[in-house]
């Protein structure tokens, strides 16, 4: 068909719509809008019987349709003597996707001459188009009565909305374009929770319903690699194009919720972001060719061997390879390390110290360089197992353990040893690890309140190392030991053990930081901030946090009277790993020294009082030469 009939129709539709959105929007009567609905109605039937006419030669169809719907429809309304605005705007909402699914299915129709898919009738030039328009003028209608909250949440949905793979040549162009929007409006959604976080109430389910959106959004691209089809992603999009124009309408979801007062919303927030985040993770690897598109291909490159499905120990397999092969990938710590180093970078400009600054800068070039560049990308990459200070992670971070790697992974532990005797662990858990960029952002945070507020955070509070902590710190160090000698021992042929064809080593590493950590990190509204120091779970954590309570690190004060005098405590309020009982020792002995404490600072930060120090070799060295200096 003539292109020019195509947008003469296209625009009268578009035409009768703007009619029936600003109606609707302006509610300047119940029977105006009625009325609007109705119409509306009927664009609905007369798109439908057109495409079901262009499609199948049936002029029944067309006539069926829209007669029926002409006399049920207008004796609806005549008899319609209340009227709900929420039930007008979800109808209203329904009827316009619906309206504009079928007119993309008879644009379809006409150009082709066949039948259109669901597909096809939403990856078109034509639907795409329309809808995007409506949606902006219905944003434009309601924009000065909505919050700004709400405004900012529409228009990053909107941003993301003609971003469809159909319309480009290569999928490559709309897949990142919508893994970079929404990044951004994630952190974008994460400011605003956090500058919000003082209120009694915020639009934390407005929060969820979009981020449940923007999982399904990724979530279908992640489907489209493996079995080549867009159903799951546009369906997400007809999703987000009805929510968009209700919430546009009626405002954010009445429910709220602040999500420093109520773990379970936080746990949703944090929950949803993070399958959102993983779906994304796996897109990206598959354009960026770390995973092979199609079913076959996706699962040849997964890091452990792939198992039959059919039975509980096979299908258990399978899930943690998956999921532990995306979260370990490097697109997905790419993608996190812009994300969470954005909101850590915020959370530095807080700070007034200038070496907790400093220590925040080291950990997001540490993130960037040591745990992703170095290791993957730079030209030392194929050699990094036997470079000592290059097992970031300790046993099973590199390799099976041989005698080939030796001086690589003794040398890691060699050099960590002495950094944590030196300057205390915080060399690891709050700098080179990437634990930290995750936990230090100005969100999560903040969430720190929940060591204090969640049943098990509180169990984890203050310096003491409780009996199950000691249990599990020194049985996982103990099994990990034990595996690394088991890998030795196979590596040198001596036994054979493998669990399917798998180094016993580089399995423990896969579940400990792939799988585990993740599930930590999750579980912060319960667990508090910084699980993997309060729980003793991490191996490589334990190791440079024991040598760095034998080391010369410690916190020290200026005067201990100033604490006994201090009301407020801001020192323990502060501290992410829950250490609150260090305002006892200042007091006592001047200093504080504990295996959980990491050096992160935000105490030294907190005080008023400007009367908390790092102490660690350099104070030491000088404390030395002054001594020196003053016998001479």
């Amino acid at each position: 068909m003539n292109e020019l009939v195509l947008y003469a129709i296209a625009g009268s539709m578009l035409a009768v719509m703007f009619y029936v959105i600003y109606e609707v929007e302006k509610w300047k009567s119940d029977r105006r809008v009625l009325t609007a609905i109705y119409i509306e109605g009927m664009m609905l039937t007369m798109n439908l019987g057109a495409y079901l006419y262009v499609a199948y030669h049936c002029l029944f169809y067309f006539l069926v349709i829209n007669g029926a719907y002409a006399f049920l429809g207008l004796y609806s309304i005549l008899l319609t003597k209340h009227v709900n605005k929420n039930v007008i705007f979800s109808l209203f909402s329904a009827f316009m996707v619906i309206s504009e699914f079928f007119m993309g299915s008879l644009f379809v129709s006409l150009e082709t001459g066949r039948p259109a898919t669901f597909n096809s009738s939403i990856n078109n030039v034509w639907f795409v188009t329309v809808m995007l328009t409506e949606m902006s003028f219905t944003l434009f209608l309601s924009f000065r009565k909505l919050d700004k909250t709400t405004r900012n949440y529409l228009i990053s949905l909107l941003l993301l909305m003609p971003w469809f793979p159909a319309l480009f040549s290569s999928v490559v162009i709309p897949f990142w374009a919508s893994a970079i929007i929404m990044i951004g409006s994630t952190i974008l959604i994460y400011e605003t929770l956090y500058n919000q976080r003082l209120r009694a109430n915020q639009e934390t389910f407005t929060t969820m319903e979009l981020m449940s959106i923007f999982m399904l959004m990724m979530l279908g691209e992640f489907l489209y690699f493996i079995y080549s089809t867009l159903t799951v992603f546009d369906a997400s999009m007809i999703i987000a194009m009805a929510w968009f124009v209700f919430r546009s309408l009626v405002g954010p979801n009445p429910l709220k919720g602040n999500y420093l007062r109520s773990s379970k919303v936080a746990f949703g927030i944090i929950f949803l972001t993070f399958v959102m985040e993983f779906f994304m993770g796996g897109a990206l690897d598959f354009i960026e060719g770390v995973f092979s598109p199609g079913v076959s291909g996706f699962l040849s490159s997964l890091s452990l061997p792939w198992l039959s499905p059919y039975s509980v120990q096979g299908a258990l397999w399978d899930f943690i390879d998956i999921v532990g092969s995306v979260l370990g990938s490097t697109w997905f710590l790419i993608m996190m390390g812009v994300e969470m180093g954005f909101l850590a970078f915020k959370k530095m400009m807080e700070m007034h110290v200038r070496e907790v600054r400093i220590r925040m800068a080291l950990m997001m070039l540490a993130y960037a360089i040591y745990s992703i560049y170095l290791p993957t990308f730079s030209p030392i990459s194929s050699i990094a197992q036997y470079i000592p200070y290059m097992w970031s992670m300790g046993i099973g971070t590199m390799a099976p353990v041989s005698n080939a790697v030796l001086v690589g992974l003794i040398g890691t532990y060699v050099v960590y040893a002495v950094l944590s005797f030196l300057f205390g662990s915080r060399n690891l858990c709050a700098v080179s690890c990437t634990a930290p960029l995750m936990y230090q952002g100005n969100f999560y945070d903040s969430l720190k309140v929940y060591n204090r507020t969640s049943r098990l955070g509180r169990k984890t509070l203050t310096s003491r190392l409780a009996p199950w902590y000691r249990a599990i710190a020194l049985g996982v160090s103990l099994f990990v030991l034990g595996t690394a000698i088991v890998s030795y021992l196979n590596s040198e042929g001596i036994i054979h053990f493998t669990v399917y064809s798998v180094d016993i080593t580089i399995l423990i590493y896969f579940i400990w930081f792939d799988i585990m950590w993740y599930l930590l990190f999750i579980s912060i509204p319960f667990l508090g901030t910084f699980a993997c120091v309060t729980t003793g779970y991490c191996y490589w954590g334990v190791f440079n946090q024991a040598v760095s309570r034998i080391g010369l690190f410690r916190l020290k004060v200026k005067d201990p009277q100033k604490c006994l005098n201090c009301k407020t405590v801001d020192c323990a309020s502060a501290c992410p790993v829950g250490l609150t009982d260090m305002r006892a020792s200042f007091i006592k002995k001047g200093e504080f020294r504990s295996m959980k404490c990491v050096g992160l600072g935000e105490c030294v930060n907190a005080c008023p009082y400007d009367n908390i120090t790092f102490y660690d070799v350099r104070h030491w060295i000088r404390n030395k030469f002054h001594r020196a200096s003053n016998k001479s």
